[in-house]
């Protein structure tokens, strides 16, 4: 219907002008489609920021730049594991993309930009000796035996340069900033670091920040210079629960928490209603409530729970 109106509209004679004008514009309605349509027709997503990847195995990175269309990964390996035990084989040190080891989330690139994967492997000159099955019984053993001691060992060397009550500390500072509700500027989403929450704090209007521990969780050495945690429980004043797994490392002027993941809802709550604590780590805003000047950790708090 519609171009048969616009046949009997050019008929006749003097419609030259307007042939020309409607022609245009159906050009310029095309043109504007297949714009729309294409987007970013050459390029690739970031799957995430760099420093998620970190500790991640390597060959799940590969896949997961190549599902959103990088076309030129590469990966490189540091042989300079000797047990494993802290740091496992194929685990990712770095990821960067153009060069860039600092990229952003859904970045977008050229899909032919270079992906360069770092990670940890064991030397590759090493050779196992097969064993029998009581060899490798008594292998295990003695292996579990040395884990324990060099995990022991590797917790005393980082405890004498960065004692874990600070990490600990610093956890609890970082997930108390993040979910605090009196901490912005007049704007309401702007963060203002003057009203961030110390680890002693306990004044104020309680119910709109103060998190207690239930649990400190177990803590051990992730690497020379990282304290890590599965299960740091903490409960905010209507008894919603936060399950945190993460990291804290120290660059010399201020505690950073890094790859958080766990979860925040209600005791006994389905999947479904509980948050996602990473969501905190990679939100819109800079998450500046993640790195943690000494003075909000100094003191110690003089209460366990708020009455």
């Amino acid at each position: 219907m519609f171009n048969q109106q616009i046949n009997r509209y050019l008929e006749g004679e003097g419609n030259e002008i307007k042939k020309l004008i409607i022609i245009a514009f159906i050009i310029i309605t095309l043109v504007g489609c297949v714009g729309d349509s294409e987007g970013h027709e050459g390029e690739a997503k970031t799957p995430s920021g760099s420093s998620f990847h970190e500790g991640r195995e390597y060959q799940e990175v590969v896949d997961d730049f190549k599902e959103e269309g990088f076309k030129n990964i590469k990966t490189e390996k540091i042989e300079d594991l000797i047990t494993g035990w802290l740091t496992k084989d194929g685990e990712v040190e770095s990821v960067s993309v153009d060069g860039d080891k600092d990229y952003s989330s859904d970045d977008w690139y050229s899909e032919n930009v270079e992906v360069v994967i770092t990670y940890h492997a064991f030397p590759s000159d090493e050779k196992t000796e097969p064993v029998s099955s009581s060899e490798e019984a008594q292998k295990e053993n003695d292996d579990e035996i040395v884990k324990v001691e060099d995990n022991e060992s590797a917790n005393d060397a980082l405890e004498a340069i960065f004692p874990v009550e600070n990490a600990k500390r610093s956890a609890v500072v970082a997930i108390t900033n993040a979910y605090a509700i009196d901490v912005f500027k007049e704007d309401g989403y702007t963060y203002d670091i003057s009203k961030f929450h110390s680890y002693a704090d306990t004044s104020g209007d309680v119910e709109n920040y103060f998190k207690k521990v239930n649990s400190w969780g177990d803590w051990s050495a992730k690497d020379e210079e990282t304290w890590h945690v599965d299960s740091l429980i903490l409960e905010n004043s209507y008894g919603a629960l936060a399950n945190a797994t993460l990291d804290v490392n120290f660059d010399g002027t201020n505690y950073v928490v890094s790859n958080i993941s766990g979860t925040l809802g209600n005791p006994g709550a389905s999947a479904e209603y509980l948050s996602d604590l990473s969501e905190i780590e990679f939100s819109s805003t800079v998450p500046i409530y993640l790195t943690i000047s000494p003075e909000l950790i100094k003191n110690d708090r003089s209460k366990a729970e708020v009455e």
